[in-house]
């Protein structure tokens, strides 16, 4: 799932996100810096990318890095030099490294872009659960920064309430608030914090009127093992989760727009913006569905495939390889 943090502004450096990027000069094994452009890379690299590639990185979980495979092999593809670096960890040291010109492109969520951007003491955030709305908030964030995007896709990795499919048909359970007519208790389940997260138990009492117990479970598959021991009803889990792609959990309609939308988009810096880049961007984006993601996900965390042959494989299956 992605990640949501409310984190200060970005331009005010962490210790942490200080060495990451450090690191990221020092040790990277895939790219050289010219020191003297503010375009892409400007030597050759290990990885045998030429001069003005485009340098492309992630955040270090499977989906993030398939999305990085994905984009970054049909830019190559449409003739556009790319560079598709090793993940590099955080939010907050990937947006230091577009900052510090160590990276070109990445591929964030809009919601989590936004409340990012927007640092911590924003008193009503420009994330919502409208995905139009997010994303033009997100707009002239980035430009404050330098950074722009491409259309956003219409695949979104959002927090989303799942129960197992044959739970949810045998209740007759499509939407969150289907859930307030359901007999007897029901058991929310869901990592430590979400007992005191206003998008996880405390959204679901207040927005939704629902009377739910809470019970502490890993993040992952221990939320399907307790969904399978009806230890729990509901879990609170991601709308790219590998069990919904193969029909094990069902998501439930978020009705009354509890959860930020976050759309996958294309972020990069606005020194290496050009008609074609983003006209490439934008063909892919609207090639990728939530479906896809949680196939990616099935792919590469329960079926150990490589992120590397799950994006070519997918590219070509949806015959965007020339």
């Amino acid at each position: 799932m992605n990640p949501n943090p409310r984190p200060r502004r970005w331009r005010a450096l962490s210790l942490l996100a200080v060495i990451g990027v450090l690191a990221l000069a020092s040790c990277s094994d895939n790219s050289s810096d010219s020191g003297g452009s503010d375009g892409g890379t400007k030597t050759t690299t290990d990885s045998g990318k030429s001069a003005d590639a485009i340098r492309i990185s992630s955040q270090d979980f499977s989906e993030q890095k398939v999305l990085a495979q994905v984009y970054g092999q049909y830019l190559e593809d449409q003739g556009i030099k790319v560079d598709i670096q090793d993940p590099i960890g955080t939010r907050d040291q990937i947006y230091d490294a577009l900052e510090s010109k160590k990276l070109d492109l990445q591929l964030d969520y809009s919601g989590s872009a936004v409340v990012f951007l927007e640092g911590e003491d924003v008193p009503e955030s420009g994330a919502s659960a409208d995905a139009q709305a997010t994303f033009d908030a997100l707009q002239p964030l980035l430009k404050d920064v330098d950074l722009e995007s491409s259309e956003q896709s219409e695949a979104a990795d959002a927090n989303a309430l799942v129960a197992l499919t044959s739970w949810a048909e045998d209740n007759g359970v499509t939407t969150i608030s289907d859930l307030a007519g359901v007999d007897g208790s029901l058991t929310l389940g869901g990592a430590a914090e979400c007992a005191e997260r206003a998008e996880c138990l405390l959204g679901y009492r207040d927005t939704y009127g629902l009377d739910l117990e809470f019970k502490a479970v890993d993040y992952g598959p221990p939320l399907v093992a307790a969904l399978e021991a009806d230890e729990i009803q509901v879990a609170q889990y991601g709308s790219t989760a590998p069990e919904i792609a193969t029909g094990k959990i069902v998501e439930l309609e978020d009705d009354k727009g509890l959860q930020d939308a976050q759309n996958v988009v294309p972020v990069f810096r606005a020194a290496v913006s050009t008609p074609e880049l983003v006209d490439a961007l934008n063909t892919l984006s609207a090639a990728i569905t939530t479906e896809d993601l949680a196939a990616w996900n099935q792919a590469t965390d329960v079926e150990k495939e490589d992120p590397v042959d799950v994006a070519t494989k997918w590219l070509q299956d949806n015959d965007l390889l020339k």
